[in-house]
């Protein structure tokens, strides 16, 4: 798996994934994703999209208690230029997103 994101067309997902926390995004829902002994792995509950990443402080402050959110926020902020927002908000298309991204 990439150090920043992987697609897997057989499972159907896109790993957006930091140094030990990411988000594993499929067609209609997201779930957080940990590095433990070498792989990734789902954390917690599976969330419905579209999923709004945080974009302004304000923004920010609200979703201080919501992991997944900030984990979108800090994947964005570390890596101008992803498309992570769009497929959250499922404004891009997921099957392209998910090509784009093997």
């Amino acid at each position: 798996m990439s150090a920043h994101r992987n697609a897997d067309s057989n499972l159907n997902h896109i790993d957006y994934c930091l140094n030990l926390l990411g988000v594993r995004v499929w067609r209609t829902s997201c779930q957080l994703i940990a590095k433990g002994d070498g792989s990734w792995g789902t954390l917690g509950p599976k969330w419905d999209l579209p999923i709004e990443v945080p974009k302004t402080p304000a923004e920010l402050k609200t979703a201080g208690a919501d992991t997944l959110r900030l984990t979108a926020w800090q994947y964005e902020n570390e890596h101008p230029g992803t498309d992570l927002r769009e497929v959250f908000s499922q404004q891009k298309d997921f099957s392209t997103a998910l090509s784009e991204h093997e």
